[in-house]
């Protein structure tokens, strides 16, 4: 007989992109044009729900059970008269509003920014003093969104100064239906609407892979030289130049850098050492320069940096390449780069699906120095005679947390990245883990050794005394952590635990954990398996761990 069922609430917590998504519209316009989102949100089951006009005050106050409410207060809401004074207290208390509707931590909030709509400027003075007024505004709101995880904000001022104002604001459309917005802006809206949910939904990419000549770069190094290729301050070196400034940012945040080029290994590195550039050659984390097809290349990186192909990114200049790379590696983004339409060049690393990201954690900042701290870690290992004098080796101490909401982005961020030491796969959005801290026992472990700080790599969640979640990123496998997670986990639940593992593709990994880790195989049902406990994991030579708030 089955030793029990998992908690109900858990199976309804875990989210993937093939996850049903509800999302609520309200505000002081009407809102029906807006639901294209669900068409937008490519890959995910969508349902809109449009409340009536002027109706987002209320929505706020009433408890909503929607994974995303997005809520449109134009300029009009808060100013009247001109008072900006009067139009910031409006504010105030709509940022109150939000706050206690995000501190819920249920739904996905959604606001936007606000923008100057068009009108006669008598008083040039008085101009000004309105646009500072309202850059106030959009201040408070954005103070508002970083205090609160579950908050985001739409840049719709930035979307309509793109498009143009007159093009993109139609008075008369706002004056007789609620609608300001026209025809030549809204599928930009709706997009903007769109990337902030796979921001908080969808997993980010991992790894950005370059071309080298004519991307990073104009020209050819083999045929026009170290001197004679194009980057600097003029044109048309500085579109590469620039390009280059956006990647060193990319990489600050996060995402991996990756070069893929054919060419002579040695001329590349002589002109990374000569040429002043954004970018060192020690800012890409693989690199692949030789004459091989650029498909195997990839590959090839995918392996050794561990992530899979569908969270990389290719930009390449020639369409034989990209088309090559997607012919054999469908699951790779491809984009092209094309240094000489300038605009476009420079757009373009905004324009990819899942690159960016709503906030950072502090693991996405130190990423690129994590895999270099672990190249020396893997140095080590390669002269160690044994395990033991490896571990040992490393002075390995290990925090664990329990229900830290603080740390509730990267816990989030684990479940939804993590495949392989993943016993059960289950995805969580923010919201979701917020609802979870206060039903079950979410704990997180972060790992210190001699060489840095690899931030938290685990994550356990015990409900109903059944662990729900058991995962750990790659980058600390064979260091007994994942031991000591469980060890841990079992002496605070006082063994009164279940384990629980859904086999996949990616996890074999870990098939036998439980029964390697002093439990035993109960049942299965459903392609579930079920352990129960029997004394839990037996280590010789513990590591420290320390409990943290």
């Amino acid at each position: 007989m089955p030793i029990g069922h998992l908690s109900p609430l858990l199976f309804q917590q875990g989210f993937s992109v093939s996850k049903h998504l509800s999302i609520e519209l309200a505000g002081d316009i009407i809102t029906q044009p807006l639901g294209r989102l669900g068409r937008a949100l490519e890959g995910i089951d969508v349902s809109v729900r449009h409340h009536d006009i002027d109706q987002h005050s209320q929505v706020l106050i009433d408890e909503s059970r929607a994974d995303v409410l997005i809520l449109h207060a134009g300029l009009s809401h808060f100013l009247h008269d001109g008072n900006i004074e009067a139009a910031s207290e409006q504010m105030a208390q709509y940022c109150e509003l939000l706050a206690r509707a995000a501190a819920r931590g249920s739904t996905l909030i959604v606001v936007n920014n606000l923008l100057a709509v068009p009108g006669q400027r008598i008083v040039g003075i008085d101009g000004l003093k309105l646009a500072d007024g309202i850059a106030t505004l959009n201040q408070m709101l954005t103070r508002c969104a970083e205090s609160h995880p579950m908050l985001s904000v739409a840049d719709l001022a930035g979307v309509v100064s793109r498009v143009g104002t007159d093009r993109a604001i139609s008075i008369q459309n706002d004056l007789v239906m609620r609608m300001p917005y026209t025809q030549h802006v809204l599928p930009a809206i709706i997009a903007e609407y769109a990337r902030i949910v796979r921001e908080r939904f969808v997993p980010r990419k991992k790894v950005v892979v370059l071309d080298a000549d004519n991307t990073l770069w104009g020209g050819v190094i083999g045929e026009d030289g170290v001197d004679g290729v194009e980057i600097g301050s003029e044109y048309p070196g500085i579109v590469y130049q620039r390009f280059q400034q956006q990647l060193r940012a990319l990489r600050d945040s996060g995402v991996l850098l990756a070069m893929v080029s054919k060419n002579n290994h040695g001329d590349v590195a002589e002109l990374f050492a000569k040429r002043a550039m954004p970018l060192a050659l020690s800012d890409f984390t693989a690199t692949r320069i030789n004459w091989e097809r650029k498909s195997q290349n990839i590959a090839s990186i995918a392996q050794e940096l561990n992530v899979g192909v569908d969270s990389m990114v290719f930009i390449d200049d020639n369409p034989f390449e990209l088309e090559e790379v997607g012919r054999s590696l469908p699951g790779v983004s491809g984009h092209r780069f094309d240094g000489g339409r300038a605009a476009d060049a420079l757009a373009l690393l905004g324009t990819i699906t899942d690159l960016g990201c709503w906030s950072l954690t502090a693991e996405d900042r130190a990423k690129s120095q994590q895999y270099d701290q672990e190249a020396q870690r893997q140095t080590i290992a390669q002269s160690a005679e044994t395990i033991e004098d490896y571990i040992r080796s490393l002075d390995i101490r290990i925090e664990v947390g329990l229900n830290r909401t603080a740390q509730v982005k990267r816990i989030a961020q684990l479940t939804n990245k993590t495949n392989q030491f993943n016993l059960t796969t289950r995805r969580c959005s923010e919201a979701e883990m917020l609802a979870l801290m206060q039903r079950a026992h979410v704990y997180d472990f972060r790992v210190i050794d001699r060489f840095g700080d690899m931030g938290i790599v685990g994550v356990v969640i015990v409900a109903d005394g059944m662990i729900d979640t058991f995962l750990m990123s790659c980058r600390a496998i064979g260091r007994r952590i994942e031991q000591e997670m469980l060890r841990h986990v079992c002496e605070q639940e006082e063994g009164a635990v279940k384990g629980v593992l859904i086999p996949t593709a990616k996890n074999g990994m870990v098939a036998d954990f439980y029964t390697d880790n002093g439990f035993t195989f109960a049942d299965e049902a459903e392609g579930i398996r079920y352990f129960q406990y029997a004394g839990g994991p037996r280590v010789s030579a513990p590591l420290t761990i320390k409990k943290v708030d």
